[in-house]
């Protein structure tokens, strides 16, 4: 059953391309135990190559225990196994820096196969609890996107149409040996009282809340989608150069079409989109025409002669 759903989860997100190498990040866990087991069943029906890698984060003592049950387990499906290890950098949030560190490792790995997807092993429940979690920090349309099943870099999740209780359920049928990693139980870690205690809760009140959240989840990145494929065509149109835009072309269209504008050009210009509230004040300053608004350090947006957008200097005054 679990491999068919995620054979149809493949074809219909389209997430691997035929004659493609893929590498599969396994931690010897069960999510990612699952996830190597049903690509190694799938790859010569779907016609691609299958590899594997875990990642050493040195954070935990029985973390090298964990890569080896993970290069058994890829040893004993004949698929091709790399051992990885990095230094997580020394800062706030440690789940946030270690998942950084590890999709950097696996990028330079995939990059050196020639591997143009990694599948990691996220399942519905993980959907879920992102969507929860981006509730909790006031996300807007685009944030309830949540987990993306087909990255632009290349990170697939095969699993993301997948339970976790039947994910798991199949890695102990299959798989002799598990790892189980102990943090994924440790209330310091916002992901685990979600799990723990949040979602059961819903669940009492909509037996069907996973499914919700995660479909939730597919309409938000439907709507984002289309919405900045409307939004590029306007960005176009209003653009007179790189760093200005004509109010005129901006003004008459709705505010959710006019915040999509500004965030796709300062993400452009400024190589990072402005936050939820800097949207607010700068659509204000374009409805209102006048004013500015400070982006970043030593740049404004400012309203000009009222008919321009620009994105310049601060002036010192304001400073």
């Amino acid at each position: 059953m679990l491999i068919a759903r995620v054979r149809r989860t493949i074809v219909e997100r389209a997430l691997i391309p035929t004659r493609s190498r893929v590498l599969c990040a396994c931690s010897g866990g069960p999510d990612s135990s699952a996830l190597l087991y049903v690509l190694s069943r799938l790859a010569g029906e779907l016609g691609f190559e299958l590899h594997a890698a875990s990642v050493d984060h040195g954070l935990r003592p029985d973390a090298k225990h964990d890569v080896a049950i993970a290069s058994r387990q890829a040893s004993s499906l004949a698929v091709p196994f790399h051992a990885l290890q990095v230094q997580v950098p020394i800062g706030a949030s440690l789940q946030a820096r270690a998942r950084r560190a590890r999709y950097a490792v696996l990028g330079e790995l995939a990059a050196k196969l020639g591997a143009g997807r990694t599948a990691v092993g996220h399942t519905q429940h993980d959907q879920a609890e992102t969507v929860l979690s981006r509730l909790l920090r006031g996300a807007g349309v685009r944030g309830l996107g949540a987990i993306d099943p087909a990255r632009p870099d290349g990170i697939i999740r095969p699993l993301i149409d997948c339970g976790r209780p039947e994910v798991q359920r199949f890695a102990r049928e299959r798989c002799p040996e598990i790892a189980w990693d102990q943090s994924n139980l440790d209330p310091r870690f916002e992901r685990v009282r979600i799990r723990t205690h949040v979602l059961p809760a819903l669940h009492t009140e909509d037996r069907a809340l996973v499914r919700h959240l995660a479909e939730l989840a597919d309409d938000a990145r439907d709507c984002a989608r289309f919405l900045d494929q409307v939004a590029q065509t306007l960005l176009e149109q209003a653009s007179l150069d790189s760093e200005t835009l004509k109010i005129s072309v901006l003004q008459p269209q709705p505010s959710v079409l006019r915040r999509a504008v500004l965030r796709l050009w300062l993400a452009r210009v400024l190589g990072t989109p402005p936050g939820r509230a800097e949207l607010t004040q700068l659509d204000r300053t374009l409805s209102s025409a006048r004013g500015e608004v400070w982006v970043s350090a030593g740049q404004c947006v400012r309203a000009e002669q009222g008919s321009l957008l620009c994105l310049c200097a601060r002036s010192a005054d304001n400073g």
